[in-house]
């Protein structure tokens, strides 16, 4: 399959739908992360038990209704600039 790829002019990137680079989901989780210790920074310091996940399980909850949507729509509109990074490194890394 990959040599039929290249005899007809197709450019081929091994792994690419595993970047990073082109999972904006990563940049998501992130912004999760820094919101649920925004709004509960005494998670990093609890005891890792069955209190503390209902813990953290509530937060994330809030910390996900409190995100702007405007983030989720910035983050699927860099899709385009994404895959262009990857065209134009080769598939090396990008900035994102």
């Amino acid at each position: 399959m990959i040599q039929r790829k290249k005899e007809l002019g197709i450019r081929w990137y091994a792994n690419i739908p595993s970047s990073p680079d082109l999972n904006p989901i990563e940049n998501l989780w992130t912004l999760l992360k820094q919101k649920i210790y925004q709004i509960r920074p005494d998670l990093l310091h609890m005891p890792n038990n069955d209190a503390t996940l209902d813990i953290l399980v509530d937060t994330a909850e809030q910390a996900w209704q409190e995100l702007d949507l405007s983030i989720l729509e910035n983050l699927s509109e860099t899709m385009p600039r994404r895959v262009q990074a990857i065209i134009d490194t080769d598939g090396w890394y990008t900035k994102y």
